[in-house]
């Protein structure tokens, strides 16, 4: 194996390595904001800013409407376990 065919193969083998998970975060990038939340919507458990972290996670958020003491709320659950990520009401009232 010639040095220039060794190194060749080493830098490709690094760059696919790396490709892989490159192409994930794209995808998930994709898909988180394809949600169509808002920036400050994604903050979710409360922190006061959205990092990525939370951008990120979007994705696997969902979005429906409850009914909390008769006033109507946005419901933020994940889909895969359908569990409550968090409720918004509108404040003061509906």
């Amino acid at each position: 194996m010639s040095a220039p065919f060794g190194r060749r193969l080493v830098v490709t083998t690094i760059a696919a390595i790396l490709a892989i998970p490159a192409f994930f975060l794209f995808a998930r990038a994709i898909t988180a904001w394809k949600q169509g939340y808002a920036w400050a919507e994604m903050d979710w458990d409360d922190k006061g800013h959205t990092s990525m972290a939370d951008f990120l996670r979007a994705a696997d958020v969902g979005k429906r409407p409850v009914d909390v003491n008769g006033q109507a709320c946005n419901e933020y659950f994940l889909y895969r376990e359908g569990m409550t990520v968090k409720i918004v009401c509108p404040r003061g009232g509906s």
